[in-house]
């Protein structure tokens, strides 16, 4: 369950962005700053920090360029909210359509739990969280092509390739074949049941998260 709360924190960042726009950021520049009149975009090109004021949500990066209530990207970055961090060589968050995408090779941690792969996706809306490309996992021990969370369900789904490892048993599947994770909380603490049979209306909600990923990543 920390491996789902944690993917969801992230969602909440690109959330409270979305709804407040960049006027509720605090601005603190490192270095040289400027404005580019073609694109109304602020550069600090020396780094700085993006501070949300409402949650407190913290973003430190090397290069960072913003818009007002449009978008904000950033290079060599790292978030830190109330309950995880996350490193990546580029994100930007698309304030009008409340999305969030770290690229380059995305890292999460927290309290010795950590997750990677190279892209990290959110769509506020649809309150789904995915990431895409060599993901790896840490409590889970899983690792796949693809890993997307419901957040409001918590269920997960990994896409092949994919391996689960439940104690001894490692549970794999090729190119194509999917797994659906249920969490439940138990005295002896998480307890992950997995399976191949995955909802109908949880593969409808991925194909069309995966779909809104596409489409945003060729524009």
């Amino acid at each position: 369950m920390r491996l789902i709360l944690s993917w969801a924190t992230l969602l909440v960042v690109a959330a409270a962005w979305a709804q407040a726009g960049v006027a509720e950021l605090e601005a603190i520049a490192y270095g040289r700053q400027r404005i580019d009149l073609a694109s109304g975009r602020t550069i600090l090109e020396d780094g700085g920090e993006l501070i949300e004021r409402g949650s407190g949500v913290r973003l430190v990066a090397a290069w960072i360029a913003y818009a007002e209530g449009v978008e904000v990207t950033a290079r060599d970055v790292s978030i830190e909210g109330d309950v995880g961090f996350v490193d990546a060589p580029l994100l930007t968050i698309d304030l009008v359509a409340g999305r969030l995408t770290a690229s380059g090779g995305v890292a999460w941690r927290r309290e010795g739990l950590q997750v990677a792969g190279e892209t990290l996706w959110f769509d506020v809306d649809a309150g789904v969280v995915g990431l895409l490309g060599g993901v790896e996992a840490v409590e889970p021990d899983a690792s796949a092509a693809e890993a997307w969370i419901e957040l409001e369900s918590g269920r997960v789904l990994l896409l092949g390739p994919y391996a689960y490892a439940d104690g001894p048993l490692v549970l794999r599947g090729g190119e194509g074949a999917a797994l659906q994770l249920d969490a439940s909380d138990t005295d002896a603490g998480v307890v992950y049941d997995a399976s191949t049979a995955v909802d109908a209306d949880w593969l409808a909600v991925v194909d069309a998260a995966r779909a809104a990923w596409e489409a945003a990543s060729e524009e």
